[in-house]
Parts: C-alpha cells; structure tokens; sequence
C-alpha cells in the first residue's frame, strides 16, 4: 500500500528528448501524408486517352478470331 503514494519523477532532459524525437517522427508522419495525397490526385486527374481505332481493331479482332480448345487425352 505504501508504494501506491510514491510519485515518479522523470528527469527533464529525458523527458525533452523524448519529445523532440516524437515531433521529429510526427513531421515526417504529416509530410508524408501529403505527398501521398498529392500523388493521388495528381493520379486521379492525369487525361486517360484511348483512341476509338484501339477499341474497334480490338473488338474486330475478338469477333473474327477463332477459338481453338484442344481436351486432353
């Protein structure tokens, strides 16, 4: 029971250490964070062109093609 009223003291340069080193961890945490969204959206408004021949020679391509399925012995 005697233990439960001892107060724990922490010496002040561990405790300032130990701060700088989480404000240095959460610079790189926000940081971090940013440039991934940047790159997001970056990613998200980037032009997508699919010219109209591509999909029609595909198309064409899948229709006149013949499938050739072989059954194992």
């Amino acid at each position: 029971m005697e233990n439960e009223n001892k107060v724990v003291t922490i010496p002040f340069v561990a405790h300032e250490s130990a701060m700088n080193r989480m404000e240095r961890a959460n610079k790189r945490l926000w940081l971090l964070l940013i440039i991934m969204l940047l790159s997001f959206m970056i990613y998200l408004f980037l032009p997508v062109e699919v010219s109209q021949d591509d999909v029609s020679q595909n198309a064409e391509n899948i229709e006149t093609s013949e499938v050739n399925q072989t059954i194992g012995d």
